[in-house]
């Protein structure tokens, strides 16, 4: 390990170090109580700082001063200063002996994934952070959010005319604080003033810099440079200033620095690894079922023996989970009139009671025999006999009218704990002629395109989530505390209305709130004549309300009123006050105060909740973790959001704050490779099951479609973490390392973006496969720019029927890596 101390310190802290690494060596891997042991056996321990300065970026010049600095005032406190630049000190066994980190003018990407797995359970235990000016401009270019929301802010720029170093005017701004309360209350300083993006706002700000006392400054009239805040467990204290050498013997900067390490330091209590993050490698996917076709929704039984799974072209199968051998239960007849297409076989679940009465319901598109409807939306009850449904013992609850567009079923049946059944439910609006926003089509043909008839229709069930108690005899009644008291304002099901695709439900039987994920629209970008783009929402349903669609989207952003009739953009809708001016609404004119949506994101990278990634979308919820019983999971997940996205085959956990806040997104077994989840389940016992549907659209059948269920082994045997370089594909010999990397990274993004929903290799899909692509475009003389230009710009017409939306929120680099990456694709796999 490399030490970087001063001369006086060298001998101890060689000595020290030493011991750390033979006991990070001497750690046998499969010692699981470094993950779960309550606190250091001797506080003793707490006695050491480590002072960290490694740089893959800028280097500072004045890091020395900086570290010498740091190191006297953790000498002064009488503490055992660690000055190092060797990242292999970030594991349980070195940081767990540290009061406090301190970096000093770090830049770039100085950590590996499981070194910044330690450094966050180091903070969730209850460590101490201090970060010195560059630690903003440090791991802020890949994805580990979670230093960012740490350090409180990430670097935009700084002047550099007349120069990058200037005085400025620094005015306190909280006096109370150990890193202020002994400042003047304002002061000049000489020093590097950055200027920042992407701000927590769960910081509390100590000093800010005075723009007009200096030239360049581009953050605003009111520019933060020093702040702290409590995050994830931790204290963390940051400060902008620490640029020059000349700052590290500057008296009013020391006192600053030394009332932060206080901060930082506080009483330097043991840690307490009990609640931190376990080692996400744990987590392992039990697959209990494979090769289904399209499977889109299952339910468990109360004691795990069995499952039910519902594949949209309307087989219904029996699941022995003991055995994990399938049988089918039922083949319904659905409407189907193409086989590509969302009407189908939609949801199914167990009753509550299901071991005493065998009684489950599904929900499913039909014809309607009768001729006044396109097709129908049924509800049903059906008694099983062993293992086969009884189809002559169907008890239909409701039939709910629907129109033969092409999309937004919804589909999710889930209980609460009092016998109640929530029922979630699509527009059934044609998305692809409305610009990319809410449909609100009031032509006379614009019929299939209106969702102001359906979802903001208080006397329509589509668009909505019902609440209904099924009376075990193939009817229901009505809870109190629905959205409408009386029939005359709405129907009485409902508990929730505008909804655009609700695909997946879910309650938390503690405080019985639901939750449930909304598929947004297409739109890119925002446009002043239609309103905001599009979004995905994961909404959080307190007591019963209308959430917005089509008129609003995401955290209420309003869409404007466009008449199509005369081709003229209206006002913006008002959240408070919604009118809905459709000619085929029935229900209310005005509808009640729109609810916002708890996350959000756009086909972009969002910039509130950037962990969420970035291309095609579909909100998942799978629900809140419980808090009480033999749970499978460690403590550490108990009481948090658990949300999945079908396209972007990811599950992450959700902390809240108490006023919802969001305080940090995080991976759920990261090293399991999801294709495709479309429906989640956390059942009682703390075990998160997960139906996948495969990458592939209209795909029948294979490995990727299957049914699992996430178990943690707190006892597994885990090898030592290896940081691999990405694997290199190539389609042939001679080329450069620069292509290969780009190739890696253009495959990886197809993956990461969606891409993969709607291409293959090597064989046509939704879309043509990449092969195609290639062959189609290698000749021109730029085929790598032609490839990225179109990914940005969509297409349609040139490979059939299908659309390409624009993909223009991804960037220059990511577009060029996939088209590099689509060129290099070979007519075999391994050529």
């Amino acid at each position: 390990m490399k030490i970087i101390a001063r001369p006086s310190l060298t001998l101890v802290l060689l000595v020290l170090l030493s011991a750390l690494a033979a006991c990070s060596e001497q750690s046998p891997p499969q010692a699981v109580k470094s993950e779960t042991s309550q606190s250091v056996e001797n506080p003793q321990q707490l006695t050491s700082v480590l002072i960290f300065s490694k740089t893959t970026g800028w280097r500072h010049d004045s890091i020395p001063e900086g570290n010498a600095a740091v190191a006297a005032l953790v000498e002064e406190r009488g503490l055992q200063p660690i000055i190092s630049e060797d990242a292999g000190v970030f594991t349980d066994e070195q940081l767990r002996r540290m009061a406090a980190v301190v970096f000093v003018n770090t830049t770039g990407d100085i950590l590996n994934s499981q070194q910044q797995l330690a450094f966050e359970r180091y903070i969730q235990a209850g460590g101490g952070f201090v970060g010195i000016h560059a630690a903003t401009d440090t791991e802020h270019q890949g994805d580990w959010y979670w230093y960012q929301r740490l350090v409180g802010a990430v670097f935009k720029s700084h002047p550099s005319d007349p120069s990058n170093v200037q005085r400025a005017r620094i005015k306190v701004v909280d006096a109370k604080h150990p890193a202020t309360q002994k400042l003047p209350a304002e002061f000049d300083l000489i020093d590097e003033w950055y200027d920042f993006h992407s701000l927590s706002d769960r910081r509390h700000d100590l000093l800010t810099v005075d723009e007009r006392s200096y030239q360049g400054g581009q953050h605003g009239a009111y520019h933060p440079i020093a702040w702290y805040h409590e995050f994830d467990g931790g204290r963390v204290f940051y400060t902008g200033l620490g640029h020059t050498k000349e700052a590290y013997s500057n008296p009013l900067f020391l006192q600053h620095l030394s009332g932060g390490l206080d901060y930082a330091l506080a009483g330097r209590e043991p840690l307490d690894y009990s609640k931190a993050k376990p080692e996400p490698r744990r987590f392992v996917r039990k697959t209990l079922v494979d090769d289904l076709n399209e499977p889109v929704s299952f339910d468990v039984t109360g004691d795990y023996s069995a499952a039910m799974i519902g594949q949209r072209e309307g087989t219904l199968y029996w699941l022995d989970i003991a055995t994990q051998t399938m049988s089918v239960m039922a083949q319904f007849d659905v409407f189907a009139p193409s086989k590509k297409i969302e009407f189908g076989l939609v949801a199914v679940a167990f009753d509550p009671a299901f071991s005493e009465n065998q009684l489950i319901y599904a929900m499913y598109n039909l014809a309607d025999d009768s001729g006044e409807h396109d097709l129908l939306q049924r509800l049903s009850q059906f008694k099983v006999n062993g293992k086969v449904l009884d189809m002559n013992s169907e008890q239909v609850l409701l039939d709910i009218p629907n129109d033969n567009t092409c999309c937004h079923t919804g589909g999710n049946l889930e209980f609460d704990r009092h016998g109640n059944m929530f029922v979630a439910l699509g527009d059934n609006s044609n998305p692809f002629e409305s610009n990319d926003s809410g449909p609100m089509n009031n032509t006379p043909e614009g019929r299939f395109h209106d969702a102001l008839r359906s979802s903001a229709n208080s006397q329509d069930l589509r668009g909505k989530i019902l609440r209904i108690r099924p009376d075990k005899s193939g009817g229901y009644t009505i809870p109190e505390g629905n959205l409408f008291a009386s029939s005359e304002q709405g129907r009485p099901e409902i508990y929730v209305m505008g909804t655009r695709n609700p695909y997946t439900i879910a309650v938390d039987d503690r405080t019985d709130t639901l939750y449930y994920g909304d598929i947004g629209p297409d739109g890119k970008a925002d446009t002043a004549e239609f309103g905001p783009r599009g979004y995905d929402e994961i909404n959080k349903v307190t007591e019963p309300g209308f959430f917005g669609w089509p008129a609003l989207v995401g955290n209420n952003i309003p869409y404007r009123m466009y008449d199509y009739q005369a081709g003229t953009s209206g006002p913006l809708f008002n959240p408070l006050a919604v009118e809905n001016f459709s000619p085929r609404n029935t229900g209310l004119k005005v509808l009640p105060p729109a609810q916002p949506a708890l996350i959000w994101y756009p086909y972009a990278r969002s910039e509130r909740f950037p962990e969420l990634g970035q291309g095609g979308r579909n909100a998942l919820v799978a629900g809140v973790y419980p808090d009480s019983g033999e749970l499978a999971y460690p403590e550490y997940y108990q009481g948090k959001l658990i949300i999945g996205d079908f396209m972007r085959s990811w599950i992450k956990v959700v902390t809240l704050d108490e006023y919802d806040n969001v305080l940090k997104i995080e991976d759920l077994a990261p090293s399991v490779d999801f294709a495709g989840p479309l429906d989640l389940k956390i059942t009682p016992d703390g075990r998160l099951w997960v139906l996948e549907y495969g990458t592939q659209w209209w795909a029948a059948g294979g490995s990727e479609a299957k049914l699992s269920v996430i178990e943690y082994d707190a006892d597994a045997v885990l090898p030592d973490p290896v940081e691999e370089e990405p694997a290199l594909e190539t389609a042939g010999d001679g080329l450069g390392h620069q292509v290969q990397v780009a190739i890696a990274e253009g495959k990886e993004s197809t993956k990461s973006t969606s891409c993969i929903a709607c291409h293959k290799e090597r064989e046509a899909s939704v879309g043509p496969s990449f092969l195609d692509i290639k062959n189609q475009y290698s000749s021109l003389e730029d085929p790598t720019a032609y490839i990225a230009n179109t990914i940005a710009a969509g297409s349609s017409g040139k490979w059939g029927e299908h659309v390409m939306p624009a993909h223009n929120f991804l960037d220059e680099k990511t577009r060029t890596n996939i088209a590099t990456y689509i060129l290099s694709v070979s007519e075999q796999d391994g050529d």
